[in-house]
């Protein structure tokens, strides 16, 4: 079992996270006596290993109220406890704690190296050499601090700014070198980047971050600035800001998919950027429950305390409150009617995200009267089945993340002129025409695990705008709808895991003579197509000018490669895998569409070796 504890350890917050970890339930509605016995017999005999990890809890009477529910375990169960308070190690602990020690001076030097110099580079500046032996002295032989100083100079030759950062006032600060050093490089980032950093500390620690979501919300909150090319749309500008950040090392753990990317941020960067928002950022937990009239951010640890706390308590000052994250550690607000009186409050929210489960099944009807909202998130729920009508009155909201509850996505979401991006779960069996097809402001629109889908609406042709089209883990879907070839904007599609799904189905049937219109697509991926046996013809024909990266994976039933792909030549990325028909006719020489894709300059199809680049 595992359990995320951070700055909570109330007894029953406590045993919900750890029944769940062990058995998936949430037990959001039961009382603490009944989750102790539950807990007890979850635990009664059996040996168990439970890593509590970022423990902070000093109050020995709290741990004392926990402990013997947890010896309820047979002999040889272990407790693991990772904190960065030797107070806690003393009260929780039975042995000794382990230190972790610091890192050699000769190994902190080098991997501050490798983070500052590029690799290869031969002969590096003595004078650059010597400042960074300063600077790592000042770490304090702390592994976090020397990478994000290292990162932070990367590439850097001007001994000023190297001298800056070594000769830097916030080294005089209090800190055992981690602090100081993350500060000086918050103060190195660009204003625009300190604002997008700020805003990370209204998501929980530990919290897993999804690339396109933290885009939406900057955006919501006004933080992206126009870009002065005008073909780089806020969603491109947000992206660049990701990545920027994720390369001076402010957000970790990063996997980058296809379509998505996934990363966190380090404890130690969301202390940062709480110590430096804290006027503007208020987190309700159960021990905290108070709110300023300074905060405009509100993080939601315990919906009980919020509803029945903080609401009634500070009833003044809730008007100047942009955003609310309800983050509950297992489940979200479960009282409607608290729910409501919540919204009634906040009249200028523009971002509003249930990250954990409701326990009630749809939105009041007050939540259309939040005519500032731009961000809707409930992306994790899944008890939310329906929307209220009010809800399509929100005409500034630009994104919407709907639950795997929802059941359907009424035909009235063309009333959200503005939105521009869609993450949708839905029961239907069929996306209505008028409804989808109507929004022509939407620029991503994402279709994921919609087991029911058997087919588009078949008015796609007014998406004016959209550039980004995924549509994955949708089992029942059997065709694509015909005006998907009309999507003159489209740069991206994904299509992935729909096992029913033939893409000859929007092939251009022989009988019509229509000149392919041209299309804008950038990268195509078809992934986990089983039931694909050939590729969209007229889909690739019209990309001619401008497909660059082309993606098949376990299509096992595609045959040939298609003919017009001879002459897409912007094309530089061809990747083929699990597809056994394909990759052995697409092999470097002896396959016979090799003559079609010679020409890429980078081609990857497995059991070959034809992903060197070809000198063609």
């Amino acid at each position: 079992m595992e359990v995320c504890v951070s700055d909570d350890f109330s007894l029953k917050q406590m045993v919900q996270k750890i029944i769940k970890s062990a058995t998936g339930e949430r037990c959001a509605d039961l009382d603490e006596g009944v989750l102790k016995k539950k807990l007890e017999e979850i635990l009664k005999g059996r040996k168990y290993l439970l890593l509590m990890d970022d423990v902070w809890n000093e109050d020995a009477q709290k741990w004392l109220l926990l402990k013997p529910l947890l010896s309820k375990g047979a002999g040889g169960s272990k407790i693991l406890v990772t904190t960065r308070s030797q107070r806690v190690a003393e009260i929780m602990g039975t042995v000794t704690a382990y230190n972790l020690s610091l890192l050699g001076q000769e190994d902190c030097l080098s991997l501050f190296y490798k983070c500052a110099f590029k690799e290869g580079q031969k002969e590096l500046n003595p004078n650059l050499v010597g400042i960074g032996k300063e600077i790592v002295a000042k770490c304090k032989q702390v592994p976090l601090a020397v990478i994000n100083l290292g990162t932070q100079l990367y590439g850097k030759t001007d001994e000023k700014e190297w001298k800056s950062v070594r000769d830097s006032e916030k080294w005089e600060e209090e800190g055992d070198g981690i602090l100081p050093a993350l500060k000086i490089s918050y103060q190195r980032l660009p204003t625009h980047l300190k604002r997008c950093f700020l805003y990370c500390s209204v998501f929980p620690k530990d919290y897993e971050f999804v690339d396109l979501f933290l885009v939406q919300f900057w955006m919501a909150q006004g933080l992206i600035l126009q870009s002065s090319n005008p073909n780089e749309k806020l969603e491109d500008v947000g992206l660049r800001y990701v990545r920027e950040l994720i390369s001076r090392c402010f957000f970790q753990d990063y996997e980058d998919g296809i379509f998505i990317a996934f990363f966190k941020m380090h404890d130690l960067m969301h202390d940062l950027a709480s110590s430096l928002a804290q006027n503007e950022f208020s987190i309700i937990s159960s021990q905290n429950h108070q709110i300023s009239k300074t905060t405009r951010h509100l993080t939601v640890l315990d919906s009980d305390s919020f509803f029945h706390r903080t609401l009634p308590k500070f009833p003044n000052n809730f008007h100047q409150v942009r955003s609310i994250v309800f983050a509950d550690s297992i489940v979200g607000p479960t009282c409607k009617a608290d729910f409501e009186k919540c919204l009634l409050e906040f009249k200028h929210l523009r971002s509003l995200e249930l990250i954990k489960d409701s326990e009630f099944e749809a939105f009041p009807e007050r939540i259309g009267a939040l005519k500032h909202l731009r961000y809707l998130y409930f992306g994790s729920n899944t008890k939310i089945k329906r929307l209220p009508k009010s809800i399509f009155k929100l005409q500034n909201l630009q994104a919407l993340v709907t639950g795997e509850g929802l059941e359907e996505l009424p035909k009235d979401v063309r009333c959200m002129i503005s939105l521009r991006f869609l993450f949708l779960f839905t029961k239907q069996k069929r996306l209505p025409e008028g409804g989808i097809g109507c929004l022509e402001c939407l620029q991503t629109l994402l279709i994921y695990q919609c087991e029911n889908l058997e087919n588009l609406c078949e008015d796609m042709q007014g998406l004016k705008s959209l550039r980004k089209l995924v549509i994955g883990r949708c089992d029942s879907l059997i065709s694509l709808p015909r005006s998907i070839k009309c999507l003159t904007t489209l740069e991206e599609l994904f299509i992935f895991k729909c096992k029913e799904l033939d893409l000859i189905m929007i092939k251009e049937e022989k009988e019509e003579k229509i000149q392919p219109l041209s299309l804008s697509l950038r990268i195509v991926m078809f992934e986990e197509l089983p039931a694909t046996l050939a590729l969209p013809e007229q889909l690739l024909q019209g990309s001619a000018e401008s497909l660059q990266t082309f993606i098949i994976k376990k299509c096992p039933n595609i045959e040939e490669m298609s003919e017009c792909i001879g002459n897409i030549k912007k094309l530089q990325n061809l990747e083929i895998s699990d597809c056994p028909r394909l990759s052995k006719r697409c092999r470097r020489e002896t396959g016979e569409d090799w003559p079609k894709i010679k020409h890429i300059s980078k081609i990857e199809v497995d059991d070959d070796d034809s992903d060197e680049e070809t000198s063609d």
